[in-house]
């Protein structure tokens, strides 16, 4: 029975392994969407649904707004205007 149990642990690593490392990890650039903020053109609004997990996501003021830190964000912004 002990046998059963490490091979179930074995199986069980090797799903999470491969769960995790198929993950993307942000920023990615093909998950990263930004908008310029008219009245500062400088900065970036981040628009990933959960940011959390990028360390250039900065939350700004007391509401839901992520500005992004990323030096190629504008890039993201070009990337999916239409």
């Amino acid at each position: 029975m002990r046998a059963g149990v490490g091979k179930l642990n074995a199986i069980s690593r090797s799903v999470t392994d491969q769960t995790l490392s198929n993950l993307r990890r942000l920023p990615d650039p093909e998950i990263c969407r930004t908008s310029c903020l008219e009245q500062f053109p400088d900065l970036s609004k981040c628009l990933v649904e959960d940011p959390d997990g990028c360390e250039f996501a900065v939350r700004f003021g007391s509401g839901d707004a992520v500005l992004c830190g990323h030096p190629d964000r504008r890039s993201f912004e070009e990337a999916w205007i239409p």
